[in-house]
């Protein structure tokens, strides 16, 4: 009796994951809840926790009351315990006691659904139209793709990942000016989804031959494959001269935060500014407006020490620079594509496919507990059941140990048993190839004008 979410998924997935985890910590969507002030916060270092431990709530025992209970007699003898204890006990009984609402729609005649679904999404707090377009429009003809699904699978022929529905439902392949969800004819249906397959295919292509970016999940905004995709609808053949200026633009505006559109709010924002950018009778000026978006450098850019949570923008930018370094198997001395490494089927407790040199371990300094949660502990490798730590220590070969950022030097430290020492000097060579990477992508110093063939006016044209 399973049910289809078409509203929600992205907050129950969150929801569970916050609140059913096994361990508190080693899931990337951990949270705990400060007690004295009242908020949701991200894991404290080690040593904050150690110093008043019962200050802080790990939300995953709080779905469970038996859970909690445990929970506050294990920190009943701390100072401040009672205040906290009250807060506690408030915040699971509301957690617990809250009501979600869930609207359930049951018929056997699909055509019915398609009409309450319009019906429900034409008024009140309707859903984005890209997002009813398959519901209403899909699999109603014999040709392929006749479902978004659909033009998802074929898409992986490309070797590029699986591309979220959800961001293919947001390519212009309708009138984005419709007031309403579309109700479309058969044939302007099957025309639709043709248009979005070979545009998704177009944008691809880009992004992994221009743009220098192999894989979906290494895709810092997913918002970017949408604006691509309407550049690319007005487009479909740029110059190479526009491909060269619009990869500049995905790196600029990803090291800024400028393509993001993870709300509603900054999807329309984001897509407003789009529109009045891309031009349908101008691809240089419409390359050039995208660029005036991003124009400002950023103040500060991702650092190798920095907190390394795969789901964010600024880990997946810095992954993509350790992958610039074309890292090589430990075990055979074989070039890691891509592909491969992206197929590895991360943890339930870590959503990225780069596994950790060390582990976390209690009782470790301020210092280089930060060092251990950063990208200066992380590589591209399939995973060893003896450790990648292990398999470091054995390596003779330089040029194998430079493919993932390791110098002899911070190799010496790693078989000294010194992993502070190692995790500090690894980031140091890291870091500034790391600015040369971003730097060969944004090119903020070279000039953006167009090709030399749109400056050339036509004599008699004129």
């Amino acid at each position: 009796n399973a049910l289809w979410v078409v509203d929600g998924q992205q907050r129950i997935v969150s929801l569970a994951r916050i609140l059913l985890a096994a361990d508190p910590d080693a899931d990337s969507f951990a949270l705990y809840f400060d007690l004295d002030a009242t908020d949701f916060v991200i894991p404290p270092v080690t040593g904050k926790r150690r110093t008043d431990p019962s200050r802080w709530l790990p939300m995953t025992v709080v779905l469970d009351s038996e859970k909690l209970m445990q929970w506050l007699f294990d920190h009943a003898a701390d100072p401040g315990s009672r205040q906290r204890r009250d807060t506690a006990i408030l915040l699971g009984r509301r957690i617990r006691e809250y009501e979600i609402p869930t609207y359930i729609v049951r018929s056997d005649d699909q055509a019915i659904l398609r009409d309450i679904f319009n019906r429900i999404n034409s008024a009140g707090k309707s859903l984005d139209d890209a997002d009813v377009f398959d519901a209403l429009n899909g699999s109603r003809f014999q040709s392929r793709p006749s479902t978004i699904s659909e033009i998802s699978s074929d898409l992986e022929k490309l070797e590029f990942g699986r591309i979220e529905e959800r961001i293919l439902h947001r390519l212009p392949v309708v009138d984005s000016a419709r007031s309403e969800p579309p109700r479309l004819a058969d044939t302007q249906a099957e025309e639709a989804y043709r248009r979005t397959a070979a545009t998704a295919s177009q944008i691809i292509l880009f992004l992994k031959n221009d743009a220098g970016i192999p894989h979906y999940d290494l895709l810092p905004y997913k918002q970017a494959f949408v604006t691509l995709g309407r550049f690319f609808q007005f487009h479909p053949h740029p110059t190479p001269r526009s491909r060269e200026l619009l990869s500049r633009w995905i790196w600029r505006g990803a090291l800024k935060g400028a393509h993001q559109g993870n709300t509603v709010s900054t999807r329309k924002v984001l897509a407003r500014k789009v529109l009045a950018h891309i031009l349908p009778d101008s691809e240089e000026r419409s390359v050039d407006g995208l660029l005036e978006m991003v124009k400002d450098r950023p103040a500060v850019i991702p650092d190798v020490a920095d907190r390394f949570n795969f789901r964010c923008a600024a880990s997946k930018l810095l992954a993509l620079a350790l992958l610039s370094f074309e890292p090589r198997n430990l075990l055979t001395g074989d070039r890691l594509a891509a592909g491969q490494l992206m197929r590895r089927v991360p943890s339930v407790h870590d959503s990225s496919p780069l596994p950790q040199i060390f582990s976390m371990r209690p009782g470790e300094s301020d210092e280089y507990e930060g060092y251990l949660q950063s990208a200066a502990n992380r590589l591209f490798h399939p995973p060893h059941q003896g450790g990648i730590r292990r398999l470091l220590t054995g390596i003779t070969d330089p040029g194998l140990l430079l493919s993932h950022g390791i110098s002899t030097a911070a190799q010496q430290r790693l078989v000294e048993g010194d992993s502070a020492a190692f995790l500090k000097l690894r980031a140091e060579w890291i870091r500034p190839r790391v600015q040369s990477f971003f730097d060969r992508h944004v090119r903020w110093d070279e000039s953006d004008r167009p090709s030399i063939a749109s400056l050339i006016i036509d004599d008699e044209a004129g």
